[in-house]
């Protein structure tokens, strides 16, 4: 098999890819700039790092890894699932949090928010419409989209490869490919070199959309079968 190979996409993640998948650890804001800008587009796991917050920025962001999964590297038309590997109080947090920015918040967070009755029902009807649906129509829960393997005893077992913790934010995987040692803890300072740069992350993203968008359009005119595909699309931006 081939030898793994160790990328870094920014700081506070880490690829690791060999012959039976590709594995990205740590979710900093900018990791999906890092992912395209170094040629990674794909991948079929993530970990969870056990440091979840640097100079004010959250390291396990899911959500632009999720939506590329599932729309650019057609997660959701081919109904597969995302690995999700991390401590289980870290994954249900990180999926609350996903669900609350994904879904929208329940009637019951609203109500516990004290917001105004009016109001609350027309979030509750905006959410319930934009949601992602299957075939039946039924809203996708956001668990539905991982399969969700936390540590026990330090180790994660995610097909081939078996992912070891030996102290917080240092990992190895271990697979027929050889070992292979990831070291978030190494990256000290997570620091956004300028304000504009996430900024122009943004605008990036939205070109990269948009023209995905266009681009799965004209497909339609072709392939008719790629209208669920467009709908969810649409659905999320």
């Amino acid at each position: 098999m081939s030898v793994p190979n160790i990328i870094k996409p920014s700081q506070g993640s880490r690829i690791y890819k060999d012959a039976s998948g590709t594995i990205l650890f740590g979710q900093p804001p900018e990791v999906l700039k890092g992912l395209l800008l170094k040629g990674i587009g794909s991948f079929d796991t993530l970990v969870l790092s056990d440091v979840r917050e640097k100079d004010g920025s959250l390291m396990n962001s899911l959500e632009f890894p999720l939506y590329s999964f599932l729309f650019f590297s057609s997660g959701l038309a081919q109904d597969r699932r995302l690995n999700l590997v991390g401590d289980a109080t870290a994954i249900s947090q990180a999926l609350r949090l996903l669900r609350i920015t994904l879904i929208g918040p329940t009637r019951k967070e609203l109500e516990e928010w004290k917001s105004v009755a009016g109001q609350a029902e027309e979030w509750l009807a905006v959410c319930d419409h934009l949601a992602l649906k299957d075939k039946s129509g039924a809203i996708i829960q956001v668990e539905e989209f991982f399969n969700i393997i936390p540590f026990e005893n330090e180790t994660a077992v995610v097909g081939e490869r078996t992912i070891k913790r030996q102290q917080p934010d240092v990992y190895e995987v271990i697979n027929h490919s050889g070992n292979a040692l990831i070291d978030l803890a190494r990256d000290k300072k997570f620091i956004l070199t300028m304000r504009s740069s996430l900024i122009m992350f943004q605008v990036d993203w939205l070109k990269w959309v948009l023209k995905s968008w266009a681009v799965l359009r004209a497909s339609h005119l072709q392939n008719p079968a790629l209208d669920l595909h467009c709908a969810t699309t649409a659905n999320i931006y």
